[in-house]
């Protein structure tokens, strides 16, 4: 694993851990309902009791979602990409450097989950406690558009790679 990736999942793992942390430790403090969703205004609109499931719901699905990109990086071929049908058709030297973009996609989008739901975990928590605070929708939105570019940024880039790696070989011919 090349070293940007060891600390893109470095930083996605402590992120997973941190919203563990969070969710362990508002545990005991969290009164008998809390908030399990939040409106378009940042604000809790929807409470239920107090379980394990509401509490830590968002640290297992975080930890889920990291175990899958972690996976994926280690079998990019496995990635949600059209693309990745033509990259069996390339020559080892092409279909590397693809994977190599997947990867790279993977990384940061596993970095951005990982801020979004310890986010989430500690404004859940937090907003348990004190009900004037909430979710700050601008951040949330901020961060999904920022995702959201991202991942079409890199997707185009793995599409145009494998688009004129297959060229090339078919111009060979």
């Amino acid at each position: 694993m090349k070293l940007k990736y060891k600390i893109c999942f470095s930083i996605a793992i402590l992120l997973a851990v941190s919203s563990w942390v969070i969710a362990i430790y508002y545990w005991g403090k969290l009164p008998s309902i809390i908030p399990t969703h939040f409106g378009i205004s940042g604000q809790a609109d929807d409470w239920a009791n107090k379980s394990l499931f509401y509490v830590f719901l968002i640290p297992v699905l975080q930890s889920l979602i990291l175990g899958l990109f972690i996976f994926t990086y280690y079998k990019p071929q496995y990635s949600d990409m059209p693309t990745t049908m033509w990259l069996m058709t390339l020559d080892n030297k092409h279909r590397d450097h693809a994977f190599d973009l997947i990867r790279t996609m993977i990384g940061g989008i596993s970095i951005w989950i990982g801020v979004l739901f310890t986010y989430i975990t500690y404004g859940m928590n937090n907003s348990a406690l004190n009900t004037d605070s909430g979710l700050s929708s601008w951040f949330l939105f901020a961060l999904i558009g920022s995702m959201m570019v991202w991942l079409v940024f890199w997707s185009i880039k793995v599409y145009r790679a494998t688009k004129s790696a297959i060229k090339a070989m078919k111009s060979k011919k």
